[in-house]
This record gives C-alpha cells, structure tokens and sequence, in this order.
C-alpha cells in the first residue's frame, strides 16, 4: 500500500520561486566572477591590476613588466619567488621589500633566459669545418672530374 500525499499548488509555487532565486543568483555570481574559479594564478596578476605597466611608470611598474613579459615567454617565477613577493606586499606602503623581490625574481629569470639561449646555441668548432687558410671550392672535395650526362 503506498499512500501518496496530495501536493497543494502553493507549496509548488513556493518551490518554483526558490529554484528559481536560487538559480538566478548563482548565475549573477558566476557572471560577476564570484567563486573558487577566479582564483589567480600568481602574485604578479594581483600586481598587474594594482600597478600600471606602461613604461617609465616606475620602478615596481617597470620590474613587473618585465617579470611579465619573461614569463609570457616561458620563464615563470619559481614558487619561493611568489612567495617573497606575497609577503613584500605586507610591508606597504613601503615599496622596497617588493621592489627587492621584483628584482631577484627579475635578475633569476634573465639568467634562466641567458641560459636556455647559450644551451639552444651552442659554439661549434672544428666540426665540418676547413682548417685555417684553405677557401671553399664549390666543387666537392672528392669530385674526382666525374660528370653525368651524354657525350
């Protein structure tokens, strides 16, 4: 024996209405950004929005542009980095412990950049090369006067 209970239509209105502000306001929240999925991916993205990055703006300007720019290439702070730059940003409003930070970060990423270029573009020497003093021919070194073709 099941005995279902007759549902009256002023509790489905109510039912309805509270889908539908709950659905509604968690629509507005994501719009607006509210939530776990703006979380940023680092400090220089907080930094990006706070501190213009057009050149000549100043010191922390320019060395975050550069920290940008050197990681839009590749060459991404290491996570202690994030971490010096994070607690640079509880001494404000003074400057200079973020300003240190933006310039080890920077200083470490050029260097990592200088690298990747020495090892991408090695000196070679000595290899397929002619020894001093002797000049190119454009016949090959073992032709031997050998020709193709009729005649």
């Amino acid at each position: 024996m099941t005995s279902q209970a007759k549902e009256s239509t002023g509790s489905r209105w109510r039912r309805a209405l509270i889908g539908l502000v709950v659905s509604a306001s968690l629509a507005v929240g994501l719009t607006l950004g509210f939530g776990s999925a703006t979380a940023h991916a680092d400090g220089l993205d907080e930094l990006e929005q706070e501190f213009t990055t057009a050149r000549g703006a100043g010191q922390v300007a320019n060395l975050l542009n550069t920290a940008l720019e050197l990681r839009a290439m590749g060459f991404k702070p290491t996570q202690a980095e994030y971490a010096e730059i994070q607690d640079a940003l509880r001494y404000r409003p003074n400057q200079t412990p973020l300003i240190d930070a933006l310039k080890v970060t920077v200083a470490r990423q050029l260097r990592t950049q200088q690298h990747m270029q020495q090892v991408s573009d090695p000196q070679v020497t000595g290899i397929n090369q002619l020894p001093p003093g002797q000049e190119s021919n454009s016949r090959a070194p073992f032709d031997g006067g050998i020709t193709f073709g009729g005649g």
